[in-house]
């Protein structure tokens, strides 16, 4: 008799404990996971749902299923989309993973910018001309001020014309940036218009000269010094975090000490 369908429920249960074992660290590369029984005693799911959830992960890479069972694999092996579960662990994002992600999309967008001031139309670059000025608008609040910074790159990744580009834009918007959002703890303030303006208006002058190298330059600084923002901004609130839950766990321990009594009768 065949077993009865997995709920989603019960595969999403067996992906999101073994997830965050792996991610961690209870589980490091290479450690055997329980087998299928133990898990599903453990999590209280058939073993249908088991091997469903460890299929998933499989996916994400950070688990590799074999004729000995499933065993745990390094982070580095992961695709793409663990960045997303990465922040679903702490209240704040981790400032470390904030930081590498922004890297990386400074480096891997302004060598965007440059083949989209070489292959962009006219009327793509001056779209974006206009999304740029739209950032010195001082009365903006920090979610709209991120929400114009997101469309000015969306416009010149479609301007450099290249597939591969737009589909990494679009995945990083969503297992990055929205996770973000949804933290609560980004965007941060938009910058200083003393740090902002002679960046934008550098970088307006590139796209309007259509000068690839000093576009690629003029847009690797500007989002450079919001990486440096952002990352200032999380460090404060991690630490903000922290002082919270330190006061929080101390209040605790006066509360169980004041409400600790001598018994009746005895003398110090």
């Amino acid at each position: 008799m065949s077993s009865a369908p997995s709920t989603p429920s019960a595969v999403d249960r067996v992906v999101s404990q073994l997830r965050d074992d792996i991610l961690g660290g209870r589980y490091r590369a290479t450690d055997r996971l329980p087998s299928e029984r133990e898990l599903s005693e453990k999590l209280g799911v058939n073993r249908g749902a088991v091997r469903e959830g460890l299929r998933t992960l499989a996916q994400l890479g950070i688990v590799e299923v074999g004729p000995g069972g499933a065993k745990a694999c390094g982070i580095q092996q992961a695709s793409l989309d663990i960045v997303a579960h990465l922040f679903d662990s702490d209240e704040v994002p981790d400032v470390a993973v904030v930081d590498q992600v922004m890297e990386v999309h400074a480096h891997l967008f302004s060598s965007c910018v440059r083949v989209a001031v070489l292959r962009g139309s006219d009327a793509q670059l001056a779209r974006a001309r206009e999304q740029l000025a739209a950032l010195k608008d001082e009365s903006l609040g920090a979610l709209a001020h991120f929400d114009r910074l997101h469309e000015f790159v969306n416009t010149l990744v479609e301007a450099s014309g290249n597939l591969v580009l737009q589909l990494i834009h679009r995945a990083l918007a969503l297992q990055f940036w929205q996770r973000l959002e949804a933290s609560g703890e980004i965007p941060p303030p938009p910058l200083p218009d003393s740090v902002l303006a002679p960046l934008a208006q550098g970088l307006d002058e590139a796209l309007a000269e259509r000068d690839p190298q000093a576009a690629q330059g003029c847009f690797f600084d500007l989002v450079s010094a919001h990486r440096e923002h952002a990352v200032r901004h999380l460090s404060s609130e991690q630490a903000r975090n922290l002082r919270s839950q330190v006061s929080e766990h101390i209040g605790q321990l006066f509360r169980s000490a004041a409400s600790t009594t001598l018994p009746t009768g005895r003398s110090r």
